[in-house]
């Protein structure tokens, strides 16, 4: 649900902007974003009981972004607005580094796996600062695509080239992470078992 509630915003923006036959998309694209950032918010605060720091944030950069789109009837707002959000997300994760003891992907990753993963400082360290050094890459290229090609490639690119690279970024990460994964217990005690009747053969 949580992932449903993620990709909800953008999902009904491209699905707008595809969809109704307007015959400038790009303004009901952006209200239909407005509401769906307004209920995204709505729904994780009452799904998890709180709001989400970054669903807070993304919600006022949407709505200011977008009633700027609205009234000066310029897309270069909603296009810049893209760039913002990775860009406050990169200062986040860089901010994180230098006053909490625990790294933010430290805190999501462990938090999505239920045993505690031994990972060295430095490795999180380096991981950490791939996702800023990625949220700032992504944010110029969301920009040189904007003003670069059409608007419907740029909307394709929010939907396909953006997640794509996010999901890469995942990889990279699981790739980085993946040795030091907790070893499956009924594995363990498998092996255990064997190696026992091994020794009373």
């Amino acid at each position: 649900m949580k992932l449903f509630l993620d990709f909800f915003p953008l999902a009904v923006f491209v699905g707008i902007y595809f969809f109704t036959g307007a015959e400038k998309p790009i303004y009901p694209a952006v209200q239909g974003l407005m509401v769906a950032a307004v209920i995204q918010t709505i729904g994780s605060r009452l799904i998890t009981g709180k709001f989400e720091k970054l669903h807070l944030w993304t919600l006022l950069i949407t709505l200011v972004f977008g009633a700027f789109t609205l009234l000066f009837k310029n897309a270069a707002f909603i296009q810049w607005k893209a760039s913002i959000v990775v860009w406050v997300m990169a200062a986040v994760f860089l901010f994180r580094q230098f006053i909490s003891k625990k790294l933010l992907i430290q805190e999501m990753m462990q938090a999505a796996v239920e045993d505690k993963m031994e990972v060295p400082e430095n490795i999180w360290k380096k991981i950490n600062l791939s996702w800023p050094i990625a949220y700032i890459i992504f944010g110029f290229l969301n920009l040189y695509v904007a003003f670069n090609f059409s608007e419907a490639f740029w909307v394709n690119f929010k939907l396909f080239g953006l997640l794509a690279l996010t999901f890469l970024l995942l990889i990279y990460t699981l790739y980085k992470l993946f040795p030091y994964f907790p070893e499956d217990d009924s594995a363990t005690d498998s092996s255990t078992n064997i190696k026992t009747t091994n020794k009373e053969d």
